[in-house]
């Protein structure tokens, strides 16, 4: 959340504390709201989304090492700062304190210039870690990051067996529009087209796993999964191809794109592939592979999908049995279907 100025949470039960806190804090150039309460707290984080929480731990009913507890619950506030102040200064306090995910400690009374010392501290971290996470989702997707970020060991090589629904789409006819064009023009689409494709994945809670020249290589299921991927594939191939199909190219008037799907579902292998020093988090399995061969099978405008996915998600589409088709370096043969829309609900 973008602001001019830092917004600090203060949470107190004493009025006398919060006109004290308010006053300080407004001097030292914050904004500031103010929480009388452990659940008025909770509500406020969730609300405002503040840059930093001053909480005092000594509080009826939910006392601020519960209150942190319950921040520290939510992954949006993995990077929250979090102050406590107290008046108790046993070691056993802070120990508490910092094993419910404060992240400093400032004990009553104090005074204004120790307050704006650890404030900048944490404000500044707090700022390096948006600026990290900012730049590593621009390099993969937001569900991605979120793991990485919270667990250091989501960057060991490895992975586990997931059930995961495999998209690979590819737009036709690239390589003969690029010939006839300049390549700013040819990077101008592509960068136009996957961030279509890229956002059809997302907003359906797949995940974008690289983008391939022209090709998107996406799945859903990994590393968060949901008890319907199958559908979530479906649905984000048909909002692709409808972008895809009204995407507008200034530098090239008159082109339209359309591009071929496949999908496929089954047991996979998820987890960080690579070296040490350079990794991606992907997919790996048969599954996978037939995917990509039936993108590359797939006309203009289709999507091509295997049987597990079929049965998943036929109650809620239209589409054309293509029978068992025999794959490129393939020996069995695939039951495939072709997706033509979903269903209108009746009414």
């Amino acid at each position: 959340m973008s602001r001019q100025r830092p917004l600090i949470l203060a949470v107190d039960d004493e009025p006398a504390n919060l006109a004290l806190m308010r006053k300080l804090l407004t001097h030292l150039g914050y904004d500031v709201a103010e929480a009388a309460d452990g659940i008025s707290a909770l509500r406020a984080t969730e609300d405002l989304g503040p840059d930093l929480v001053c909480l005092d731990i000594m509080m009826p009913d939910l006392d601020g090492i519960e209150v942190c507890q319950r921040i520290r619950r939510l992954p949006e506030n993995e990077g929250l700062p979090i102050l406590l102040l107290t008046a108790l200064s046993r070691p056993e306090e802070k120990a508490r304190g910092l094993e419910a995910g404060a992240n400093d400690f400032l004990s009553k009374p104090f005074d204004e210039s120790e307050l704006a010392a650890r404030l900048r501290s944490l404000l500044r971290t707090k700022a390096l870690q948006d600026r990290l996470t900012d730049l590593l989702k621009r390099y993969v997707s937001d569900s991605i990051a979120v793991e990485v970020l919270r667990d250091p060991g989501a960057t060991t090589l490895g992975g586990d067996r997931r059930h995961v629904s495999t998209l690979f789409a590819d737009v036709r006819g690239y390589t003969a529009m690029a010939s006839q064009h300049s390549p700013e023009q040819a990077l101008d689409l592509l960068n136009r087209y996957l961030t279509v494709a890229s956002e059809a994945v997302e907003s359906h809670g797949g995940t974008v796993a690289d983008l391939l020249g022209d090709g998107v290589f996406a799945f859903f299921g990994a590393p968060v999964m949901h008890s319907n991927d199958p559908e979530r594939a479906v649905r984000a191939a048909l909002e692709l191809q409808a972008q895809v199909a009204l995407l507008d190219i200034p530098s090239m008037p008159g082109v339209r794109l359309q591009a071929g799907i496949g999908i496929t579902s089954g047991e996979v292998l998820a987890g960080n592939i690579g070296s040490q020093r350079r990794m991606h988090y992907a997919v790996v399995g048969d599954p996978v592979n037939v995917a990509s061969r039936l993108q590359t099978m797939a006309g203009p405008g289709q999507i091509l999908i295997d049987g597990p996915t079929h049965d998943a998600v036929s109650a809620l589409v239209i589409s054309q049995d293509l029978g068992s088709l025999r794959l490129s370096g393939k020996g069995d043969w695939v039951p495939t279907f072709n997706i033509l829309a979903l269903k209108v609900p009746q009414a």
